[in-house]
């Protein structure tokens, strides 16, 4: 649906712009789109849409995770490192064939290298970019900061210049940085157990239509593997459908 909608816009607001001499910079979107299909452009406002995204991987459990989401039927956001153990190549190659959106998380995750200077964090991130482009033919403006974009060293004096300076230069670079609407606890410790993850989901879209739902491909977080069935089916019995990140999606960021 979102695929067919991008395609039709874009048909028809070539063909008004040619029919109509308008001003490109002028046209809006309800000018270029018959009145009927006006319901359609609100469809995605109203439905009930979850976004699984999973930061860290690839790991020993993306094989795992991939196979859940193939049974169900499910797509998800990876927001991957740069991982070069053998294993992960599959890892990488099987997210884009199953259809799952690829983002930047970080090349490295290590904070004293990230979160060193705002050079730093770009110049870690153009390594990811690099390593996907080149070996897996990856690109992604779509980015998730380690610790997301309000973590604990933007409320430190030292390091809160280097952040700010970062979410600005995301935008000037024409990046969009992601963050989440439910945090499922997953990430605090491999003790965190599985019907704790699946409860702070439950708790976390209530009286919400749009859910973010951030989620770890970790190693050692084996309990967020055996949570994700009962998660979807949660979701589904709620009547929420599962869609992907990209650069039309509403950004859910803290600030």
């Amino acid at each position: 649906m979102k695929n067919m909608l991008k395609l039709f816009l874009s048909v028809a607001g070539s063909f008004i712009i040619i029919l109509f001499g308008v001003d490109v910079q002028n046209i809006q979107v309800d000018a270029m789109v018959p009145e009927e299909m006006t319901p359609l452009l609100k469809s995605r406002e109203n439905q009930k849409i979850a976004y699984l995204t999973f930061d860290d991987g690839p790991s020993l459990n993306t094989m795992e995770i991939l196979d859940i989401l193939e049974r169900y039927h499910v797509k998800a956001t990876f927001f991957v490192k740069g991982n070069e153990e053998p294993y992960a190549k599959e890892c990488y190659q099987e997210m884009i064939s199953r259809g799952h959106a690829v983002a930047l998380h970080s090349y490295t995750h290590d904070y004293s290298i990230v979160y060193r200077s705002t050079e730093s964090f770009f110049q870690d991130l153009n390594r990811l970019e690099t390593m996907l482009q080149k070996e897996y033919g990856i690109k992604s403006r779509i980015v998730r900061l380690p610790g997301g974009s309000n973590n604990r060293l933007r409320h430190q004096a030292a390091t809160k210049p280097i952040i700010n300076g970062i979410l600005q230069q995301l935008k000037e670079k024409g990046y969009i940085y992601i963050d989440w609407s439910i945090d499922s606890t997953d990430g605090f410790s491999p003790s965190i157990s599985e019907q704790q993850i699946i409860t702070a989901v439950q708790k976390g879209t209530k009286n919400q239509k749009h859910v973010n739902i951030l989620l770890h491909d970790i190693n050692s977080m084996k309990h967020t593997v055996k949570a994700l069935p009962d998660i979807i089916e949660f979701l589904k019995k709620e009547g929420y459908t599962f869609d992907t990140i990209d650069e039309t999606t509403p950004k859910m960021q803290f600030n």
